[in-house]
């Protein structure tokens, strides 16, 4: 009856199946069956049902727990799903193979599928470089000497490549600092050791405070469970920032940073096939934290001038015609179509991933890319909003033509989609309504989308190895400072254009033959709107469990001084063991 139970499901895909990894909700009645909820994400997601694996995603230990029976007729209930609360499920491979895409009769064979075949990034030190193992020769005033910068590194861990310009960048963007400061931890409740939060609160503290020239990351790294170097190879920085945002998520979920990832980070798109001959469109929205931004377009041996360009691609539909044909719904036979992305709305924090590592099907190697592509300090989004849904309504559709999963369905899917922003969809409000105001500020209409670049990812090396360092601009100075592990220094907005990659020289075919190998592969932009745009909090504005929090680091890092002091007046003598390989 009326008063039957919902189950809030928040599934998001884990798999490397498609280019942007989604996240799905779905609100179903208590009574539902566990595999009416397999079908109902196969349906949304697009994959053929008993091809994926649903496992909980708010367990304490997730790793340990047996995925869902897919057969089932338990209800959801039964199931232990929880009535009134967010149900996160993961949705990941399903004995070691990836989900397979349910193809609409063959006919739009996915074009990304060559992308999928990318591996993680490589850790360095795999090539076995020295300056990995550095951390343990560590002459004691060197920790001492804070960087002149008043900035604090990490020391690198050896295996953990891309944390550290990840760990820098999370730092250095106040909204997520201030944001991840006012959470409070309790220590009755949960083991501070594995609490993500928690240990990436310290971290934070330490970065601020440490009179140290660079602090360890091993807190951080156990606190989520990569203690392999294996795990480092398995995943990249994606999913690294996946881990660290699911783990705040499942924190916050009963405070009022409850969705503030999604509202800080998260973007949407939607994905469209429309039939040529008669109009009708099937489509379905998909959310994105990243946008993936390919270098040299498949079979091209001249690489994108410039990320505006990229982007341009990433929206450019193609046409499917010949034995591409797609089947459409309407006319009930295969048709001409044109399918492919549009951007409905962009995140506050904008983050573009280039697509620098790739595979060669000649070599069957993976190989990076180390072409001249440019970036802006300034980029304007505007261009790449999508408008034209406005204009037709008439043809808008369900991605298919049944009604009994209208899940796929435009209005459901905002009203299910649990970050409420439904006037939002056309960019970002900057709630400024009087007719003044606007005119008075030109550049910052109502939805201005000028974005503001901050933090640039740059891998030098191979696709065997290499080594990761972030350039980072801080808000409350606007200068620009390289944070290489324990090194900060500060640079210019040259050092920042020599990521561009490439040769200095032309964009010739063998120029990037000779092309230097350090280059930009993640980019941050944070959009300029004087409402939203945060501060970093001051030590006066600290919530009290982050003041307790500051006096017990520095106690303890007084107290480590102090031993090393003793240690070193006892111990005059010190013997150099010099092993030669």
């Amino acid at each position: 009856g009326s008063s039957s139970l919902e189950v809030l499901c928040i599934i998001q895909d884990t798999t490397n199946s498609k280019t942007v990894n989604e996240r799905i909700t779905l609100n179903l009645p208590a009574s539902t069956p566990v595999r009416k909820l397999f079908e109902d994400v196969a349906n949304k997601v697009g994959y053929i049902n008993g091809t994926f694996d649903l496992v909980w995603g708010n367990g304490i230990n997730t790793a340990d727990m047996a995925p869902l029976d897919h057969t089932s007729d338990k209800s959801l209930l039964d199931a232990n799903f929880e009535p009134g609360k967010k149900n996160f499920l993961h949705l990941t491979d399903k004995d070691g193979e990836q989900p397979q895409i349910l193809l609409e009769d063959s006919s739009s064979v996915d074009d990304s599928v060559h992308d999928r075949f990318i591996g993680p990034l490589p850790r360095e030190g795999s090539v076995g470089s020295t300056s990995d193992y550095v951390s343990q020769s560590y002459s004691y005033s060197s920790i001492l000497n804070k960087s002149e910068t008043g900035y604090v590194g990490l020391v690198n861990q050896a295996m953990t490549c891309y944390l550290n310009s990840l760990l820098q960048t999370l730092f250095m963007t106040p909204e997520f600092r201030n944001a991840l400061y006012k959470w409070e931890f309790e220590e009755s409740e949960e083991d501070p050791v594995t609490s993500i939060p928690y240990q990436l609160q310290r971290l934070f503290v330490l970065l601020q405070t440490s009179k140290k020239r660079a602090i360890e990351t091993t807190d951080v790294t156990r606190s989520f469970g990569w203690d392999s170097s294996e795990a480092w190879q398995q995943h990249d920085v994606q999913e690294l920032c996946r881990v660290m945002f699911d783990a705040l998520e499942q924190k916050w979920k009963q405070t009022e940073q409850a969705d503030l990832i999604n509202e800080l980070y998260q973007g949407k798109l939607k994905d469209y096939v429309r039939c040529l001959e008669c109009g009708y469109e099937g489509w379905r929205i998909d959310t994105y934290l990243d946008i993936p931004l390919v270098i040299r377009p498949y079979g091209s041996s001249q690489a994108f001038a410039s990320v505006e360009e990229a982007l341009h691609a990433f929206i450019q539909p193609e046409i499917l015609d010949g034995p591409n044909q797609y089947f459409c719904e309407r006319c009930k036979k295969k048709c001409d179509a044109r399918k492919g992305l549009r951007f409905l709305h962009f995140p506050y924090l904008l983050t573009l991933q280039l697509k620098r590592f790739d595979f060669d099907y000649t070599t069957m190697h993976r190989i990076k890319l180390n072409d001249r592509m440019t970036f802006p300090e300034e980029l304007d989004m505007s261009t790449f909003i999508d408008v034209e849904d406005e204009k037709s309504p008439q043809t808008e559709s369900c991605t298919d033509s049944g009604a009994e999963n209208e899940g796929s369905c435009h209005s459901d899917q905002m009203s299910n989609d649990f970050s409420n922003d439904d006037g939002v969809d056309e960019g970002i409000c900057l709630e400024s309504n009087s007719g003044t105001e606007k005119i008075s500020k030109p550049g910052l209409e109502k939805n201005s989308l000028i974005y503001e670049l901050f933090s640039v990812m740059v891998h030098s090396g191979s696709a065997a190895g290499g080594h990761y360092y972030a350039c980072i601009k801080s808000f409350s100075d606007e200068q620009w400072y390289s944070f290489n592990d324990q090194h900060v220094s500060k640079i210019t907005q040259d050092d920042i254009k020599k990521t561009h990659g490439g040769s200095s020289g032309s964009r010739g075919y063998y120029s990037s033959a000779f092309a230097s190998s350090t280059n930009a592969y993640m980019l941050i932009y944070r959009l300029k709107d004087p409402a939203r745009n945060a501060k970093f909090l001051e030590v006066d504005e600290y919530p009290e469990h982050i003041k307790n929090l500051v006096q017990k680091e520095r106690e303890l890092e007084e107290q480590e001084k102090r031993q090393r002091e003793i240690e070193r007046n006892t111990c005059k003598v010190v013997f150099h063991n010099f092993i030669f390989n």
